[in-house]
């Protein structure tokens, strides 16, 4: 396991999720590739089991240069063995799939204690919001697709809601289902780390969805 811990200026405010982030990515979100989020932040484009980038600071002020090992990763391929039989069941495999990654790659990283959402006093050790949620699960998606285990999606680029719709600003990750071409986020912001995430069509969640 290597660990290598980097810190960049933000260009993000720090009022995390606020003005400057709906301008970002508001608009041709659609036609966007999910590289160019994770560009935007200094990331790894090219993320691969041995080598990947996730942010570990709000903002994604600060970055993790990490890897799985072999074990680690038979971990995660086990989540879909056997192969899932639908789009469905796919997402619901991806759910448990990014609990266990943020488990793996918190205890190398000091993130697994992040709280719910931006409830910072109910967290231990490092804290990320949802720029840093979105690009992490984005980055983990991707490594999920190259390693061929998913049939049925394949990676959007993260999702916006905000005052456009006058709401709070919110990004998450995305996957786009390939027989429909229809958008679902992949959310886990709304939980501590280490929990399963939550898969919900585009719109819905875009209206305001929260699991509670």
């Amino acid at each position: 396991m290597r660990k290598k811990a980097r810190t960049r200026k933000s260009r993000f405010a720090l009022n995390l999720c606020a003005g400057l982030t709906a301008l970002i990515f508001s608009g041709c979100a659609s036609i966007r590739q999910p590289t160019n989020y994770l560009s935007n932040l200094g990331l790894n484009t090219r993320p691969t089991i041995e080598g990947f980038d996730v942010c570990d600071g709000a903002g994604c002020r600060s970055i993790s240069s990490l890897d799985y090992s072999k074990e680690e990763w038979m971990q995660i391929r086990a989540i879909f063995e056997p192969r899932p039989e639908n789009s469905a069941a796919e997402r619901e495999r991806i759910n448990v799939a990014i609990g266990a990654m943020e488990t793996i790659i918190g205890l190398k990283n000091g993130t697994l204690g992040d709280a719910p959402r931006n409830r910072r006093q109910l967290g231990t050790g490092k804290q990320i919001d949802c720029i840093a949620e979105a690009a992490n699960t984005t980055v983990a998606l991707m490594l999920l697709k190259q390693e061929g285990l998913l049939h049925f999606h394949r990676v959007g680029y993260p999702q916006h809601r905000g005052f456009a719709r006058l709401r709070l600003p919110h990004n998450s990750a995305s996957v786009v289902e390939e027989s429909t071409g229809a958008t679902y986020v992949i959310d886990s912001w709304f939980f501590e780390g280490g929990a399963p995430a939550v898969s919900i069509p585009a719109n819905e969640w875009k209206s305001g969805f929260s699991p509670n």
